[in-house]
């Protein structure tokens, strides 16, 4: 069959009604019940199955063992239990191959990235990195804003709608309503759904387009392209992207692995409400993509669906997208999220994945090859090669741009997308390639070949998982010889999860006390406050340490980190104004001024102290004689170096 167009073959396996149809007669006849009961089970099916009862028995396995991760036998026991599913899986592959087992494998391959992710977090409440950085921290105070609402809000300013997409954070929120758990003890939990989900999805959303080992392939890489276990859900829409794409916008027909309109439009809704990065730097390559398809015949039906992927997609992500798009038309904006330096940018300023020299260089070598040599043979081969185009392009502007006026575009995350199409691809080249090659080599390699490939995929792959998202190097520090001193162990973000103390002080289950992270007295300083002004009170507060509203519904005045700060907040402007009020020093003009800054007033000041003031930041330091008088009540005996002023009712 010719695979130049996009009704071409895509290894599409024998369909099990039509290898009973080639049996002979008496081995169909009188089937028992568990073989007419299990021949509609698909490998999608076998995947889900055993994906969920993988990540059952994870949990239990966790809860029971109670190792701690950051000894050697804590750190090392998923590699225990891969090993055993290892050795199962394939002397089951070598005897009774099929897809079924395929689907098997990697329902339980998602499993066990399920399992090194809860191990990992075993003894902390928190997620990877979850309050250490500016990101983190805006994603957790922004899951406890949504607790107040259904509908999109800002994390720190009332009356904004999130500019961050609120899929994730709103996810966490609902799950704290129904669990009756503060929102931060839960992102761990939504990190290991979320990551673990995505080899599950990117196998099933493959199996729609291709075999189902090649499927299984898809799915040992997908979570190991991009690793940082704080952004799971850019690891989920990332494995989602490619698939989706292809199976969307290029014409093929449903028996093909082709989406219809509407769940096509629901994945596409979703994928703006989680993460709207990949969109915007694939949207080039996708308008190619569709303009490609546009000069071929058959233009009227293809129109339709992507008028019904559009509309759906709209309808789906209203609640996030409207509110924002009204916002960005009726209000005044500052962006500055996108003006970070980021160093990466400077190590690696051209993205070519392909020239790394590791597992995931080669088969990116391997996709770049392909979408090239295949580009009219395999119906693959030029939209992957449109998408990886526009990439690039997307990148090219934004460097130039960042040396423009300094806007990045968010840049620095196009690598990992490049790096994902091309994995992919090569994934499919050595597929395609694999037949040929041996026939023009005249050899007849035997089915334990691709068994043997796909597990070294598979394993390198998983290991690789295991090393990032296992707490510390070197792995298993707290006991390991010889002794490694703990100023010499490198935090990595699983371990800044367990490095993280409490609202209350107190510090996670395994950590040692001298890698415990600097504390912010959240409750104290609650308390102090509820004392002051009720149990209910919402004030607006401004906050050295970004932490608090992890913790707290107070709102901020302004947020530290401008690189994560919204846009409709205004930063610039709200700085300046901080700058003024910085410099007042009379306590009766100070007590004014706050409460009338152009952007409202100030009940609540969050500050660190030392003998050159009462600090906000690097740059805006506040006199202590300004909160003298009877305006503000000040604590100046909590933990940690910080200050507490209230305004007095």
């Amino acid at each position: 069959m010719s695979t130049t167009g996009p009704g071409a073959d895509v290894n599409e396996d024998v369909d099990d009604s039509e290898l009973e149809a080639q049996a002979p007669a008496e081995t169909t006849t009188g089937a028992g019940p568990l073989r007419r009961l299990t021949r509609g089970i698909g490998p999608a099916t076998t995947a889900v199955t055993c994906y969920v009862a993988a990540m059952a028995l994870s949990w239990l396995l966790i809860d029971l063992a109670d190792l701690n991760p950051l000894t050697l036998r804590g750190a090392v026991a998923p590699v225990a239990v891969g090993a055993v599913i290892a050795v199962v899986a394939i002397a089951l592959a070598a005897r009774f191959a099929s897809d079924r087992l395929a689907g098997a494998v990697a329902g339980l391959y998602a499993g066990w990235i399920g399992l090194v992710l809860m191990n990992a977090l075993h003894g902390t409440p928190f997620g990877h990195n979850e309050l250490h950085n500016w990101d983190t921290i805006r994603m957790s105070a922004l899951a406890n804003r949504l607790t107040t609402t259904w509908g999109s809000t800002d994390a720190f300013l009332p009356g904004l709608p999130s500019e961050y997409p609120v899929l994730y954070p709103w996810l966490v929120a609902r799950a704290s309503e129904l669990l009756g758990r503060p929102t931060w003890t839960l992102v761990g939990d939504m990190e290991v759904l979320f990551i673990s989900a995505s080899a599950l999805v990117a196998f099933l959303l493959w199996r729609r387009l291709t075999s189902s080992p090649a499927a299984l392939a898809m799915a040992a890489v997908t979570p190991v392209v991009f690793m940082h276990g704080h952004k799971s859900y850019e690891i989920l829409t990332l494995a989602v992207f490619v698939p989706w794409a292809l199976a969307t916008f290029t014409g093929l027909p449903r028996n093909r692995g082709g989406l219809h309109w509407l769940p096509a439009g629901v994945i596409g809704g979703l994928f703006v409400c989680a993460y709207t990065g990949y969109l915007m730097f694939g949207v080039i390559g996708g308008l190619a993509i569709i303009a490609a398809r546009l000069l071929r015949p058959n233009r009227g039906p293809y129109l339709r669906h992507l008028l019904g992927v559009l509309v759906t997609a709209v309808v789906v992500s209203s609640w996030y997208v409207v509110p924002l798009a009204w916002a960005y038309l009726t209000r005044t904006r500052n962006v500055v999220a996108d003006t970070y330096p980021n160093a990466v940018i400077g190590e690696d300023p051209v993205p070519l994945p392909f020239l790394e020299v590791t597992p995931i260089g080669l088969l990116a070598l391997a996709g770049l090859f392909g979408v090239c040599w295949y580009l009219t043979r395999e119906w693959w081969a030029q939209p992957m090669l449109l998408l990886v185009g526009g990439i690039y392009l997307y990148w090219a502007v934004y460097m130039t741009q960042l040396v423009n006026n300094g806007h990045t575009g968010f840049l620095v995350k196009t690598p990992r997308m490049v790096t994902m199409v091309l994995v992919t691809a090569g994934v499919l080249t050595l597929v395609r390639a694999a037949k040929p090659v041996a026939a023009k080599l005249r050899l007849t390699p035997p089915r334990s070949v691709g068994i043997a490939a796909l597990a070294v995929l598979l394993v390198s792959s998983g290991l690789l998982a295991w090393d990032k998202w296992t707490p510390g190097n070197p792995k298993g520090f707290a006991d390991a010889e010889p002794y490694v001193p703990h100023s010499d162990v490198e935090p990595n973000p699983a371990l800044r999860a367990h490095m993280e103390p409490g609202p209350d002080g107190r510090r996670s289950d395994f950590i040692p006390s001298d890698l415990v992270a600097p504390q912010l007295p959240a409750d104290r300083i609650a308390a102090e406050v509820e004392a002051r002004l009720g149990a209910d009170a919402r004030p607006m507060s401004l906050s050295t340490d970004m932490r608090l509203y992890a913790y707290e519904l107070w709102w901020g005045y302004l947020q530290r980190g401008h690189y994560s700060a919204n846009s409709l907040m205004r930063y610039t402007e709200r700085s300046a104004e901080l700058d003024e009020l910085a410099a007042i020093d009379d306590p009766r003009r100070f007590a004014a001024a706050s409460a009338n800054t152009r952007f409202g007033v100030i009940d609540v000041f969050v500050l660190r102290k030392d003998e050159g003031g009462w600090h906000f930041d690097n740059r805006i330091t506040f006199d202590p004689a300004s909160f003298r008088g009877d305006a503000f009540d000040v604590v100046d005996d909590l933990p940690g170096g910080f200050v507490l002023a209230v305004r007095t009712p």
